[in-house]
């Protein structure tokens, strides 16, 4: 149900921006009838500021001169100064449309999914500091849905304290000789961390507490892992653009419930000055099983207010279970 719950939330993100204006997230998943399924998700953007117009781009001599010579020297003078004092009132900041891409990072463990262009000022003064995301993944034999928030102090694209909150289910189904197992489960996680930043390199890392609940079916109250956990959770995730076209992007998580972790690597090429386009490569593994990904992922398209990321590609588990996986995120800045 919060599956569904996640693709409406989707849909919503996209209505509240058209009324106002996230690794992510995507889900990794391990194959296993009793046990946890890895979710692996994505990354927060950082990106250009805008260009702003100011009142120096309008040369009060050139004006002021132009209307006199047409209206007279006093009619003039004034006419150019109201029409100077509306234009520094009522623009701001410029809508030069989306800044180039630059740093950004996809991320495992539910951290934000993918790169962003939307203008890294709100108001034409202040840094927007709330990056909201939500996403669903799919696979052979399980799906999750995912949602989270984003808050930076100093604004999404500097330096400093930042705050991640996800949350996740996901179900995993486990063919057995007689019947179908399937294992339901809800997470969540809120990780402080801090962000660095030089030049076209980023780094972010998180610790912080980590929640599950397991709801088997069918149901074995003898399972240590029925029912709720709780532990800790780290994070990291790195991006570099070392030229223009070019980015490549990684991500890792641990966790203390079941000895979880996960990576993913990827990189991309910049197409049309659009979005970027490459492989990707990401791996999971609790005390029960492992997972691992091989694909191709779409990062940073723009549609209006909401960016969006999507891959799709082969999986495999420890369970000798192969298939396709596919995923799509969606993330907003209100």
């Amino acid at each position: 149900m919060l599956s569904v719950a996640a693709v409406v939330g989707t849909g919503a993100f996209g209505a509240l921006a058209q009324a106002i204006t996230v690794e992510r997230s995507s889900a990794e998943h391990s194959g296993s009838a009793q046990s946890i399924a890895r979710l692996t998700g994505a990354s927060d953007a950082a990106s250009d500021e805008p260009e702003d117009f100011d009142s120096g781009d309008f040369p009060p001599t050139g004006l002021e001169a132009s209307l006199e010579a047409e209206l007279g020297v006093g009619l003039g003078a004034g006419l150019a100064a109201g029409l100077k004092a509306n234009l520094d009132t009522s623009i701001p900041a410029a809508e030069a449309g989306p800044a180039p891409l630059s740093a950004d990072t996809t991320a495992l463990a539910m951290l934000t999914p993918f790169p962003s262009s939307a203008p890294a000022l709100s108001g034409g003064s202040t840094a927007d500091q709330v990056l909201l995301f939500g996403g669903y993944d799919v696979w052979s034999n399980g799906s999750s849905a995912s949602a989270g928030l984003h808050w930076a102090q100093n604004g999404l694209a500097n330096d400093g304290f930042v705050v991640r909150l996800s949350l996740s289910n996901g179900a995993e189904r486990y063919q057995g000789s007689r019947r179908l197992y399937t294992t339901d489960i809800f997470r969540a996680a809120i990780m402080p961390g801090w962000r660095f930043k030089a030049g076209e390199f980023e780094l972010k890392l998180f610790a912080g507490a980590d929640f599950e609940h397991h709801n088997l079916t069918p149901d074995d109250p003898a399972s240590k892992w029925r029912g709720p956990h709780a532990g800790l959770r780290v994070a990291a995730e790195a991006w570099a653009q070392p030229i223009p076209e070019l980015m490549l992007t990684t991500s890792f998580y641990a966790t203390t419930i079941a000895a979880g972790y996960g990576f993913r690597a990827a990189a991309g090429w910049r197409l049309i000055d659009a979005f970027w386009l490459g492989p990707e490569f990401s791996g999971s593994r609790d005390e029960f099983s492992r997972q691992t990904r091989l694909g191709f992922h779409l990062t940073g398209l723009v549609s209006g207010p909401l960016e969006w990321s999507a891959a799709m590609g082969y999986v495999s588990d420890s369970f000798g279970r192969t298939g396709s996986y596919a995923r799509l995120v969606a993330q907003l800045r209100p």
